[in-house]
């Protein structure tokens, strides 16, 4: 498992300075508006792709994570492909169809020509996630993480600089195209990864349906359907929280006073990527190690990767909260102003750091309906939030709500985590325990 924490650090530090390294290309060439009409843009591509995959992706990762040696993890795999591309497809034409529409709405001049591109990218991005799944469920959580977000923004950065260096300048629609491109490059290595992966499995030359049909107790359809809605109720919380409070700030703030926002939320993924490393690596063993009964061991587990993640974090989290007017400088002229918004949303992901992989443990343990229903409540008053604290407080208000979700959810996940399963994430003595809250699990 270190050997995978390594690889998969690595692999994750890569895709989140690809996120990073995107905008930066982006607000260099077109300044905050231009990052502002990117953020909308992405927002609009997480969404499709958040119901193309409706939450299979997790589903993948739980039942492949629990027996990956079985040669029926590509039913799975098979079940949530056929579902995802016909979803997609129908997302990407409704996309396509209203982007005018979408540019008017938001009065954000350029977002048609930049949704052009991102509505090829659709498909792409949402298989890209459903092989990241599979590939985590496979214990092989670096190049789980390589198939996300980061590495597409990585290889779409690249591609802009190279047009504006061969072209004769470039448009914020080279934004779009360019994003389609990498999408599709990542998520045809993905696939050629998988290939190599089956061939390399001892059951690969028989595949009949008796042989997968004898290889044990294994999940259903009906019973992969009624998890992936779980989990995509879940991603449809974490979707209010990423896409639709940046889509409310981008109708209550101009296109600059949202770039201010994307940078800063952008800048303060570098603290907690280590916990999005964490879980690429964790869930799989959650789900072993509940199946098996070793709640102990599951316990410690997770308190050891919280502990791992505060060490790791609290480098870049002083970086944020001392200097955060250089720190915002990478992006270009005109990101000073946002000092304050990174703060606020640093010391928000330090708490979402601390408190490990509370959400996971939920999921992985059969408790996915209680961690969908904090989610969904947490997000929704986030989302009100939004609305309250822009009008009088405009970008920073848009930060402070940002941050009461990340840290209200977080909390709440906690607490239910101790109340359910009898485990303390955080570093540090069990505050729960001593303020006289019992868990309800028998010892």
């Amino acid at each position: 498992m270190g050997q995978a924490l390594i690889r998969t650090f690595i692999a994750r530090a890569i895709a989140a300075l690809g996120a990073l390294a995107l905008a930066l290309v982006i607000g260099r060439l077109y300044g905050p508006s231009g990052v502002g009409v990117y953020a909308l843009a992405q927002g609009f591509l997480l969404g499709a792709g958040l119901l193309s995959r409706t939450g299979m992706d997790h589903a993948l990762m739980r039942y492949v994570g629990q027996d990956h040696d079985s040669p029926f993890v590509l039913r799975y795999l098979r079940w949530a492909a056929i579902r995802c591309l016909l979803i997609s497809l129908v997302a990407a034409t409704i996309l396509w169809a209203g982007r005018p529409w979408f540019e008017t709405l938001f009065d954000a001049t350029g977002l048609a020509g930049v949704l052009a591109g991102i509505t090829l990218a659709v498909p792409a991005h949402a298989f890209g996630f459903l092989l990241s799944g599979f590939f985590k469920g496979i214990r092989k959580p670096a190049t789980a993480c390589l198939l996300e977000n980061g590495s597409v923004a990585l290889v779409a950065g690249m591609l802009i600089l190279a047009w504006e260096k061969v072209g004769d300048g470039s448009s914020l629609t080279t934004i779009g195209y360019a994003y389609a491109v990498a999408a599709w490059l990542v998520v045809l290595q993905g696939g050629y990864q998988v290939w190599r992966w089956c061939h390399r499995q001892t059951w690969w030359l028989d595949r009949s349906n008796q042989a997968l049909a004898s290889t044990g107790a294994q999940a259903s359809l009906g019973q992969f359907t009624a998890t992936s809605r779980a989990f995509f109720m879940i991603n449809l919380a974490g979707f209010m929280q990423q896409v639709l409070g940046v889509m409310i700030a981008g109708w209550l703030l101009s296109s600059a006073e949202l770039g201010l926002f994307k940078a800063s939320q952008q800048t303060s993924v570098l603290i907690g990527f280590v916990l999005i490393v964490l879980n690429a690596v964790f869930p799989p063993r959650f789900a072993s190690l509940y199946r098996q009964g070793k709640i102990d061991a599951l316990g410690r587990l997770a308190r050891q990767g919280a502990l791992l993640g505060v060490v790791v974090a609290a480098p870049l989290l002083l970086l944020c909260l001392l200097f955060p007017g250089w720190v915002l400088g990478w992006f270009g002229e005109g990101f000073g102003d946002g000092e304050w918004l990174l703060r606020i949303i640093a010391i928000a992901q330090a708490v979402n750091v601390s408190t490990g992989s509370v959400s996971f443990l939920l999921n992985m343990t059969g408790h996915e309906r209680l961690a969908r229903n904090i989610a969904l409540i947490c997000n929704a008053l986030g989302l009100l939030a939004f609305f309250v604290l822009i009008p009088p407080f405009g970008a920073f208000g848009a930060a402070l709500a940002l941050a009461f979700v990340l840290v209200v959810q977080n909390l709440a996940t906690l607490l239910f985590v101790w109340r359910r399963l009898g485990i303390w994430t955080l570093p540090g003595p069990n505050l729960l325990a001593l303020m006289g809250m019992k868990s309800s699990v028998v010892p």
